[in-house]
């Protein structure tokens, strides 16, 4: 049998385009327009899935949300809130008030999908009414939901930044390494245990890349390749030793654009687009219709794979 799922939405357009992509992905959608109105089609219809808007003409999900994981009958339905509400504290009271998963407005129509399947094959976060609301949120990220993870970046990246700044002698250098770090943070986020807070965490992360032995800052500026100034791209990458000033600029030239064309193609690009055309991470994801998220891990592989190509192509450029 199909799944039956209810999307409780007032806005008629958004009942038609879920409806539609759900239909398309073979699955079955009733539509509730008040929280009253879908509270009688929960017992009427008995769904394998809750599909939750919160701005409602006599409610919000957030509180239906919450009287529903009150009542035992309901405490394993998969919830998930789709919402134009986008600010962390926004998607923070929806985990908290027993969300298993959330999604923002406008709508991509396979995250969509993604994260209704998730839910419907338990492969979502598991509301369990343990944890924090923080918690949950990043359970709800390594569970595969990458905007959840975005929402982490924009409630700390700010106050990271400013704790770097201290020992970063310009501000660019700190955002880079808060980038840096929060990549990292994102590899490693199904070691996150919920013993210290999000921001802690990372920040313990951005402090051992800054303590371990031998660290040495790697900033690749593909703008300065791009003014022709190809001595300060490759002055800036970490290497073994220093080049001798008497490298010939042509030689550096050569290898400079050896090393940039050997990067693949996915990663050259998002290089092109964050340090060549100054895009953000989120111009970035709009302009490839990928998550910000994406686009932060890519970006920081790119700079290794930039990196480890240099670093093969050195010691020609040495001799």
């Amino acid at each position: 049998m199909t799944a039956l799922i209810l999307y409780v939405e007032d806005e008629e357009d958004y009942q038609i385009l879920v409806k539609r992509i759900l239909k398309r992905a073979g699955l079955n959608v009733v539509i509730a327009e008040t929280g009253a109105e879908g509270l009688r089609a929960l017992q009427r219809e008995r769904p394998s899935l809750l599909i939750l808007d919160i701005n409602l003409p006599d409610t919000d999900g957030y509180e239906i949300c919450s009287q529903l994981r009150q009542d035992p009958s309901w405490a394993d339905l998969p919830i998930l809130m789709l919402t134009v509400r986008r600010r962390p504290e926004e998607w923070l009271r929806g985990f908290s008030s027993g969300a298993n998963d959330y999604i923002s407005k406008p709508l991509n129509p396979p995250e969509l999908i993604e994260r209704v399947v998730n839910c419907l094959e338990g492969k979502a976060h598991q509301f369990t009414g343990q944890g924090t609301a923080e918690y949950n949120l990043i359970q709800a990220a390594v569970a595969g939901n990458r905007s959840a993870f975005e929402v982490l970046i924009q409630k700390y990246k700010s106050r990271l930044i400013d704790s770097l700044s201290e020992m970063e002698p310009h501000d660019a250098q700190a955002e880079d390494a808060a980038a840096h770090a929060f990549a990292l943070a994102f590899e490693r986020l199904s070691e996150f245990r919920g013993e210290a807070s999000f921001y802690t965490w990372v920040y313990r992360i951005a402090m051992n890349e800054y303590t371990r032995p031998n660290r040495r800052p790697v900033q690749i500026s593909l703008d300065v390749l791009a003014n022709g100034d190809d001595s300060r791209l490759l002055a800036s990458v970490d290497r073994s030793e220093p080049l001798e000033l008497t490298i010939a600029d042509r030689l550096i030239k050569q290898k400079a654009r050896e090393a940039l064309g050997s990067v693949p193609e996915p990663f050259r690009e998002v290089l092109d687009l964050y340090f060549m055309q100054d895009l953000s991470y989120q111009e970035i994801a709009r302009k490839l219709r990928i998550p910000a998220g994406t686009v932060m891990s890519r970006l920081h592989k790119a700079r290794k794979l930039l990196l480890d190509s240099w670093q093969a192509r050195a010691p020609a450029a040495i001799a």
